[in-house]
């Protein structure tokens, strides 16, 4: 009798967990397709567009050719296959025709050999822009600061950081000069240990703070921190947890800790938050149907899914008050992770696919 009520009890845990796994990676899904106006791929992006930023004038920064050492062996083989390399690609609003350009980096002591970069931040400071840009490498990760030099179309290096505290950055929100919030992903380096991490739950991301002189961690245990942006006051701060479906709302504090003020829960695999300059609220690049998304990076010749969601935030940017779904693709863009709007126009990066340029006529 025992051994029936054992048996019953593992076939309940087993079919309970086979329904989470059906509901968490959207098997039920289905998904319409939507455009907000006129969209077209930008020529010139072939191999992502993971994250960017734009400026007051309309630069959008965009870093192209994520690649890191927990992507998969088939992740590797087309990366390797399609010889693709990591860039810093500039696309402008206000001249969208004239298409993408790539920035030389130019510096006497970057190291361009295993140049991969991931999350971005643009600080525009007295008239000088800087970027911070999120880097893996073959032995750590980084995050490097350049000045953008118009003229020539260059970016000069400046400053590496990294510390012991960093194991696999995402994402940066600049907030000074020399200051700075990324989001420390996760722990594991290694593919399965990065696979066991998620699926198991792990709490053992978290958000750092670089104060000038050194990294510490600013917030509570967090699963999967990815993307992250600061709101147009810079008193608060949005993070993403990309596997827990969450938009997390952070308050800063007088001493740069963030504590936690809210968990918007979202029905999609989010990744890089962009704040809207003018209402303040929060623009998302998803991948809605998780199993197709998880196909798409581990191998970026299956096709995946793109979305964008604007998720309306109250007047203290605390509280969301509705979700407009701006984009929705299967057919040309796959395994969408950022979205940047400018007056009446929207670009739409992926982690390892093409880029896309919409006219918005729907907000």
């Amino acid at each position: 009798m025992i051994w029936k009520t054992l048996f019953g009890l593992l076939m309940a845990l087993s079919f309970t967990f086979i329904f989470k796994m059906v509901i968490f990676f959207d098997y039920h899904k289905t998904l319409w397709n939507h455009r907000p106006g006129k969209c077209h791929i930008v020529k010139g992006i072939e191999h992502g567009s993971e994250d960017m930023q734009t400026t007051q004038s309309g630069l959008t920064f965009i870093t192209s050719g994520f690649n890191a050492v927990f992507s998969g062996p088939g992740f590797q083989e087309y990366y390797k296959k399609n010889n693709a390399k990591g860039r810093i690609m500039l696309f402008n609003m206000e001249k969208p025709e004239y298409g993408v350009k790539e920035l030389r980096i130019i510096g006497e002591n970057f190291n361009h050999r295993d140049f991969f970069p991931h999350g971005i931040s643009v600080l525009e400071d007295k008239g000088t822009v800087l970027l911070f840009v999120v880097v893996h490498r073959a032995e750590e990760d980084t995050v490097e600061k350049f000045e953008f030099l118009e003229k020539t179309l260059e970016l000069k290096h400046f400053k590496t950081y990294t510390g012991t505290l960093v194991h696999i950055l995402n994402d940066v929100v600049a907030t000074g000069p020399d200051t700075f919030y990324t989001t420390d992903y996760a722990y594991y380096r290694n593919s399965l240990g990065h696979l066991l991490e998620g699926m198991i739950g792990f709490h053992f991301g978290h958000i750092l703070y670089y104060d000038g002189k050194e990294f510490e961690i600013v917030s509570e245990a967090t699963y999967f921190p990815n993307g992250i942006a600061g709101s147009n006051d810079g008193k608060l701060v949005y993070v993403v947890s990309s596997l827990g479906k969450m938009l997390l709302v952070y308050k800063r504090e007088e001493n740069n800790r963030l504590t936690k003020v809210n968990n918007i829960e979202i029905d999609t695999f989010p990744d890089n938050p962009m704040v809207d300059p003018t209402t303040g609220d929060v623009l998302l690049g998803c991948q809605p149907i998780g199993h197709k998304g998880l196909q798409h990076v581990s191998n970026p010749v299956n096709p995946g899914v793109s979305q964008v969601l604007v998720v309306h935030m109250d007047k203290t940017g605390v509280n969301m008050t509705g979700v407009t779904e701006l984009f929705s693709d299967d057919l040309e863009l796959y395994g969408s992770s950022s979205a940047t709007l400018y007056k009446n126009r929207m670009l739409i990066g992926t982690v390892c696919h093409k880029t896309m340029y919409c006219e918005v006529n729907t907000l």
